[in-house]
């Protein structure tokens, strides 16, 4: 599973002083960079990724946040979709736990 360190964005933190992340992951040589999404950009992707029945598409929903995080380089759909499954599955890991994360200053409790 891909670790690294999460780094507050600075500019990205309007309107509270409660900064956004952003984490750098090393795959097959390759260093990727994503940011954390916003609340509007997850929601945003959820909707894009509904269904005609209501159900949610996991894996349109996965390369949608991979691409609206992605910092450096900059992934679209198109590339998303030509990637190796291996590097796929890390960068979606990537993308999952800065989107996941729990401030260690924080428990765990309630949820959003």
């Amino acid at each position: 599973m891909p670790r690294g360190t999460l780094t507050p964005v600075p500019d990205m933190m309007a309107p509270f002083e409660i900064p956004f992340l952003e984490k750098e992951v090393v795959v097959a040589g390759k260093t990727f960079k994503f940011r954390e999404l916003s609340v509007a950009e997850n929601d945003a992707c959820l909707e894009a990724a509904r269904k005609p029945d209501g159900d949610i598409d996991g894996r349109i929903m996965m390369r949608l946040m991979m691409s609206k995080s992605a910092m450096d380089p900059i992934l679209n759909a198109d590339i998303i979709s030509r990637l190796p499954s291996r590097i796929y599955v890390k960068l979606a890991e990537a993308v999952n736990d800065i989107n996941a994360a729990e401030d260690e200053d924080e428990g765990s409790e309630g949820n959003a």
